[in-house]
């Protein structure tokens, strides 16, 4: 099954990419209806910047406006909805606010799983001494206004979005942490941020295929923002050579977009609303 190809894009006088508005929302909504018109289907989306606008102080993010509702709707008429996030699991469920419970949470990057109902998240066992090793990293980090470590247990990220010098900040992070992050971690960036990851244990691309294999999944939906998004696009569109039909949709979220985000997806979306209200649409036609 071919990829299909993105609509038109134009760049703005201050270099961001937009895309033609009703246009690609338009192309976005046929190529995900269509992936959820096989059965049986789900969705399988990350959280911030997808599901939730990004703001400057991580533990204050909400959804977008209709998200809750959209999600256990589609929750209830497909055979499973997931949000894959580097978030712990624990914390993203709290943000979805009452959808938390309905879908399936995969967090740390596909690191822990907490089932629908479930009090607390599964992970593998061999994951218990990867903790030392981020430990070790997370205290080599000077902190300076601005830059805030979100410690997930499994994993981490350093956000420096509110620093007053945002380049000169993320360099002299990313130059404490790759001078001694070693072989056990993986050191990789985000928007405005830099995660801290073990090496070897998986990362949202295993996790989606996990989701697709246990569902036995013929339709699929995915979406991000960022490049921690890049391996489930890239196993979205793997599957497609065993017969799951996909959407892979991105969220450009303003002129923050990676340029290897719009080259990876189907359809770019401005921002989270958008993608919401694509979701509200959805769920009003799938029965």
């Amino acid at each position: 099954m071919g990829t299909a190809k993105p609509g038109r894009r134009r760049r703005r006088t201050d270099g961001s990419l937009a895309t033609e508005g009703g246009r690609e929302r338009d192309h976005a909504l046929a190529l995900a209806a269509a992936a959820l018109a096989v059965s049986p289907a789900g969705l399988v989306s990350d959280l911030d910047g997808t599901l939730a606008p990004i703001v400057p102080v991580p533990s204050e993010a909400q959804p977008a406006r209709g998200a809750v509702a959209a999600l256990r709707t589609l929750h209830r008429r497909l055979a499973v909805v997931a949000v894959v996030t580097g978030r712990a699991a624990h914390d993203a469920r709290r943000i979805l606010g009452s959808a938390g419970k309905d879908v399936l949470v995969i967090g740390n990057h596909g690191l822990e799983w907490l089932e629908p109902g479930a009090d607390a998240a599964e992970m593998d066992d061999a994951l218990a001494p990867v903790r030392a090793p981020i430990t070790a990293l997370l205290a080599r980090v000077v902190i300076v206004p601005g830059v805030e470590v979100e410690d997930k247990g499994l994993s981490a990220t350093i956000h420096y979005r509110r620093a007053g010098d945002q380049e000169h900040t993320r360099a002299r992070l990313l130059e404490t942490l790759l001078g001694v992050s070693g072989t056990d971690v993986e050191v990789r960036e985000g928007r405005m941020s830099i995660e801290l990851r073990p090496v070897g244990y998986g990362d949202k691309g295993t996790a989606l295929k996990a989701v697709v294999q246990r569902f036995g999944l013929r339709g699929l939906v995915v979406a991000g923002d960022d490049v921690t998004d890049l391996d489930m696009f890239a196993a979205a569109r793997e599957l497609r050579s065993y017969g799951v039909r996909s959407a892979v949709l991105g969220i450009a979220g303003g002129n923050e977009v990676p340029a290897e985000v719009v080259a990876g997806v189907d359809a770019l979306l401005p921002d989270p609303d958008a993608f919401v209200r694509l979701l509200g649409r959805l769920a009003g036609t799938i029965r």
